[in-house]
């Protein structure tokens, strides 16, 4: 099985990289709200073009990096790694970008760690400790309060459909981490990801086929071009590039620690275009699901 290097960059710049990837993420929910807001794009319509676009991106990258056949036995795998990474975690986060704030959608993808962690007791007997069970209803109640503060106020400040859909994709997201790390380690990244998001998009295709088919193209004006362009080439591609490489040199808590400037820059950015409003339930949230966070993680280094 091919290696592949590990010592070929600086530990500070796998930190500019891991920055520079969840800054494009943090931006992608604010900018998509944009592309969404006159209602010629969807989010199936959306999630359509990110499986896509990016599947023929990973495509042509593959080209430059060393070929690498998948495994017969992992194919069966691999399907299941593509609905739960990209199938149901790309498509159900756009969707709910689409109902909820770009700021509420940014706060919800910190949950991950806090689900990996519940699927790890149930299916991987990891520890139960108190440290890991006061961070998770911590988190829990940060989540909470998230969901019960949008359907308090409603308009730009949120919806609990969005939420809920939000928090699906990182359930989702969360078993591809959990379930698949094995195939994550075995081969290159490039090439996996080529094959998940090709399988993605067409799993997916049933859902999204007759939409685009009827889209009215002619219609679309910057928002739309420029908010769609960014979600697939910097939301997706470029993204999950920066982060793959930053992750191979970067522990797993220090790559958690970056996700917490998603909430910061999907709220600036969609203030200023007008698709989002802070609110002091979304601060509380931001705070008790890091704080959970960290409480969860410090606890899993120690033990």
């Amino acid at each position: 099985m091919m290696q592949h290097p590990r010592n070929t960059i600086s530990r500070g710049q796998a930190h500019l990289l891991t920055l520079g990837a969840f800054l494009c993420f943090g931006l992608m929910s604010p900018l998509c709200k944009w592309a969404m807001e006159s209602g010629l794009i969807t989010g199936v319509s959306m999630a359509a073009f990110r499986l896509c676009g990016a599947a023929c991106l990973f495509w042509v990258a593959s080209v430059m990096v060393p070929r690498q056949p998948i495994a017969r036995e992992d194919w069966k795998w691999l399907v299941l790694m593509s609905l739960c990474g990209m199938g149901i975690n790309q498509f159900c986060y756009v969707l709910g970008v689409q109902y909820t704030s770009p700021t509420n959608a940014c706060v919800i993808t910190t949950t991950t760690p806090v689900f990996t962690f519940v699927l790890s007791v149930l299916f991987l007997r990891a520890k139960i400790t108190a440290w890991r069970v006061g961070g998770l209803l911590v988190a829990a109640a940060g989540a909470l309060i998230l969901i019960l503060g949008s359907r308090m106020q409603g308009g730009r400040m949120g919806s609990p459909l969005g939420d809920a859909i939000c928090l699906v994709s990182q359930l989702a997201a969360s078993f591809y981490f959990v379930f698949f790390s094995g195939l994550i380690r075995k081969y290159h990244p490039v090439v996996l990801m080529r094959w998940l998001f090709l399988i993605s998009a067409v799993l997916t295709a049933p859902l999204w086929g007759g939409e685009l088919c009827t889209m009215q193209w002619g219609q679309w004006g910057a928002p739309e071009c420029l908010g769609t362009v960014y979600v697939v080439l910097f939301g997706s591609f470029v993204s999950y590039l920066l982060m793959i490489v930053g992750q191979r040199h970067l522990e797993a808590s220090t790559v958690t620690a970056y996700n917490y400037i998603q909430p910061v820059i999907a709220a600036t950015v969609g203030i200023l275009l007008g698709v989002d409003a802070l609110s002091w339930q979304k601060v509380v949230a931001v705070l008790c699901i890091a704080g959970g966070v960290w409480a969860i993680s410090r606890q899993g280094a120690k033990s």
